[in-house]
């Protein structure tokens, strides 16, 4: 098993916060830093919650791996939590590969868990062929090969045009992940099955998804909401990255669901 060890963000200052604080754990997308992601969403929770989030290996602040697993990054995640914070229980939200890191939370590690928002995830990554060869194309020739489709797939049509500066944020993190560590993330959601899992647990999951995403839409969410029993919303006008395209909505959904289950 090779867990990687998960640079760390603090988006809040503990010293201005309660000591019996909820902790949040933001979990990024493929591709994006978790500033860059959650930002503007961080800086609304972070009034009476302590926020704080992971980035994968070779992206942000985390230092390079060239093999892992999302079971292994679900360790690592767990690992960062119990080294920087505390191993109480956290309300985790997760993007994408995130939300596939909190669906293996959820089946193998529930007593740490407060609570789970899913956004923009599903149990079972289409095309595994697809992501073993976007995997090797990037591991070859570097991830600015990802930006235009990557550009493509995350936003809403004109969010780009609308929102520059945040857009390309993000993909100026793509083309700076490092490629072999990318290529490896692409290598664990190739592998990431769990169609046959039903955990039983009473974490309470909130799953939220965007109407223009045509990978993990609002059908693909609402399937996954289902099997776990979760509650599902979409955000207007967002695709694949809600928290940078409706970075207020999305911010209300999560921090409304986790003043519920405080």
């Amino acid at each position: 098993m090779s867990v990687p060890e998960l640079g760390f963000v603090e988006f809040t200052n503990p010293e201005q916060l309660s000591d019996d604080a909820p902790l949040v754990v933001l979990g990024p997308g493929i591709g994006t830093s978790v500033s860059n992601l959650y930002g503007r969403v961080a800086s609304q929770l972070g009034e009476e919650l302590r926020v704080v989030g992971w980035d994968l290996p070779g992206h942000g602040v985390s230092g390079p791996a060239q093999e892992f697993t999302v079971a292994e990054l679900a360790q690592g995640v767990l690992d960062a939590v119990a080294g920087h914070v505390s191993a109480e229980p956290f309300h985790y939200v997760g993007t994408s590969i995130g939300g596939a890191v909190g669906q293996l939370l959820l089946t193998e590690h529930p007593d740490r868990l407060a609570s789970l928002t899913l956004m923009a995830t599903t149990d079972y990554f289409p095309d595994p062929q697809g992501w073993n060869e976007r995997a090797d194309l990037a591991a070859q020739a570097g991830t600015p090969t990802q930006v235009i489709n990557s550009a493509k797939l995350w936003f809403a049509p004109d969010f780009l045009a609308n929102n520059a500066e945040a857009g390309t944020a993000l993909l100026h993190d793509l083309q700076n992940a490092d490629r072999l560590s990318y290529a490896a993330a692409c290598r664990s959601l190739a592998g990431f099955d769990l169609r046959e899992t039903n955990p039983e647990t009473k974490v309470p999951v909130l799953a939220l998804s965007g109407p223009s995403d045509v990978v993990t839409g609002p059908e693909t969410v609402q399937q996954l909401a289902d099997k776990l029993g979760a509650r599902h919303e979409t955000v207007a006008n967002a695709s694949h990255l809600l928290a940078v395209e409706a970075p207020q909505v999305t911010a209300e959904h999560i921090s409304q669901f986790i003043s519920a289950h405080r």
